[in-house]
C-alpha cells in the first residue's frame, strides 16, 4: 500500500488533469459534434497501446540492466576483499594497504551513486580514506586502487598472480561504473517520449466521446471515461518513471542500500582479521 501510495502522490498532477479533462468534455459534448470522430477511436487505442507497450519494455529493460549492475557493483566489492585475504601477505603494511583498499571501495560505491543520481556528496564521506583528497570523482578512486594495487606487488605483499587478480577485479568494477554512467547519460530521447506523452494525452481526450458503457450525461459514463483515461495515462507516466532508475523517484534503485551492504560486509571483513603471525 505503501508503494501505491507513493506512485499515486507522484502522479497526483497526471490524475487531476484526467479528471479535469473528462468534466471538460462531458460538458462540451452537447456543444461540439465530437462523436463523429468515434470510429477513430479503437484504432487510435492499439496505436497507442503498440507506443506505450515499446516504451515500457525499452525502460523495464534499462531498469533491470541498472539493477543488476549494481549487484554486480556489489559482487566485484566483495570479490575484492576475499581476494586481498588471499593474495596478499599478513604483513603489518599488508593488512595496512588491504584495510586501504577495502575502504576505498565502499566509498568508491558510495561516490558513484551519488554521481549517477547528480546530489552532492556527504562531507562524512571523504573520511572513509582520509589518505584520498577529499573530492576524489568515482574514477580518480579507481585509479587509487590500481595505485595500491601496484605498491603491494613493489613490496612484495602479492605476487604477479595476486596482481593479476586484483588488477581484474579492479578494472571490472571500472567497467560496472561505465556502464552505469552510460544508463544515466543515455536516456531515451525526450522528444520520442514526449510524442508517446501527446498521443496518450490525445487518446484519453478521445475516449470521452465515445463510451460504451453510457452517455456523457450519465455518471456511469463519466466513470467509465476517466478509468479508461486513466489507465492509459498511469502506463505512460509508470513508463516515463522507468526510464530513470538511477534518478530519484519512486521507481529507482535503492543504491544507498547497496552501498551500505557493501560498506557493512568489506568494513567487517577488515574489522575481523586477526593480528599479524
Amino acid at each position: 500500500m505503501r508503494s501505491v501510495a507513493a506512485v499515486a502522490w507522484r502522479l497526483r498532477y497526471d490524475l487531476l488533469a484526467v479528471v479535469a479533462v473528462a468534466a471538460a468534455m462531458a460538458l462540451l459534448v452537447d456543444v461540439l459534434p465530437l462523436q463523429t470522430t468515434s470510429p477513430v477511436v479503437a484504432l487510435l487505442g492499439t496505436v497507442v497501446s503498440i507506443f506505450i507497450g515499446f516504451r515500457n519494455s525499452n525502460a523495464y529493460a534499462r531498469w533491470w540492466e541498472a539493477r543488476t549492475l549494481w549487484g554486480t557493483v556489489v559482487s566485484n566489492g566483495r570479490s575484492l576483499s576475499n581476494a586481498l585475504i588471499a593474495v596478499c601477505a599478513q604483513t603489518p603494511e599488508g593488512i595496512e594497504l588491504a584495510d586501504r583498499i577495502r575502504r576505498r571501495q565502499v566509498r568508491q560505491a558510495w561516490q558513484l551513486a551519488a554521481e549517477l543520481r547528480g546530489t552532492p556528496t556527504a562531507p562524512e564521506l571523504a573520511e572513509l580514506t582520509p589518505e584520498d583528497p577529499a573530492h576524489a570523482s568515482s574514477g580518480e578512486l579507481l585509479a587509487r586502487q590500481g595505485s595500491d594495487i601496484g605498491a603491494m606487488t613493489a613490496a612484495k605483499i602479492t605476487d604477479s598472480q595476486g596482481r593479476t587478480v586484483l588488477v581484474n577485479l579492479n578494472t571490472a568494477q571500472a567497467t560496472t561504473t561505465g556502464a552505469l554512467e552510460r544508463i544515466r547519460d543515455q536516456a531515451i530521447p525526450r522528444y520520442y517520449g514526449l510524442f508517446i506523452r501527446v498521443l496518450t494525452w490525445f487518446f484519453a481526450v478521445m475516449v470521452c466521446t465515445r463510451l460504451d458503457a453510457g452517455g456523457h450525461d450519465r455518471p456511469i459514463g463519466i466513470a467509465v471515461g476517466i478509468l479508461i483515461m486513466m489507465l492509459f495515462v498511469v502506463a505512460e507516466r509508470l513508463g516515463s518513471l522507468l526510464e530513470e532508475p538511477l534518478g530519484d523517484n519512486v521507481f529507482s534503485l535503492p543504491t544507498s542500500r547497496y552501498c551500505a551492504q557493501l560498506g557493512d560486509d568489506l568494513l567487517s571483513t577488515a574489522a575481523s582479521e586477526g593480528p599479524v603471525r
